[in-house]
């Protein structure tokens, strides 16, 4: 019985954590943009609807060249990654569905899918990988 309230403790700490996480990184990307890299690992890894970049400063780069945006969330969800696979590093899979407005632009739905890891006490995106949606008709 223990297993399973600590799996469930930590499923609990991973979502409150990915919600705390998700509303801090599209406020900055929104509204900070110039800030971005401070989430992301240096060695981070993004891949933006098929266009992929590695750096937290080359991924801010990238992200400060789009239009302004305003994101709004419709769906999260996140998981521990299992100790096993990461050697004990406190790690979460993170994944966001919703809509963006770019300045200009018609309203995207979009989805975007982060692991973040335990870095000096903050949470730093390892992979972020966003792709946006069509509606099958």
């Amino acid at each position: 019985m223990a297993i399973v309230v600590d799996k469930r403790v930590l499923i609990d700490e991973a979502c409150s954590t990915a919600q705390e996480f998700t509303k801090l990184y599209y406020e900055c990307l929104d509204k900070k943009r110039n800030l971005v890299s401070r989430l992301y690992m240096d060695t981070a890894v993004l891949v933006w609807n098929g266009s992929s970049v590695a750096g937290n400063m080359v991924i801010q780069a990238f992200l400060e060249k789009l239009p302004v945006s305003d994101h709004q969330i419709i769906s999260l969800d996140a998981q521990p990654v299992h100790d096993e696979a990461i050697k004990g590093q406190s790690t979460i899979m993170v994944t966001v569905a919703g809509i963006v407005r770019y300045e200009k632009k018609p309203a995207q739905p979009f989805c975007q899918d982060f692991l973040i890891t335990a870095q000096e006490s903050k949470w730093k995106v390892v992979s972020d990988c966003l792709r946006f949606q069509k509606v099958l008709s």
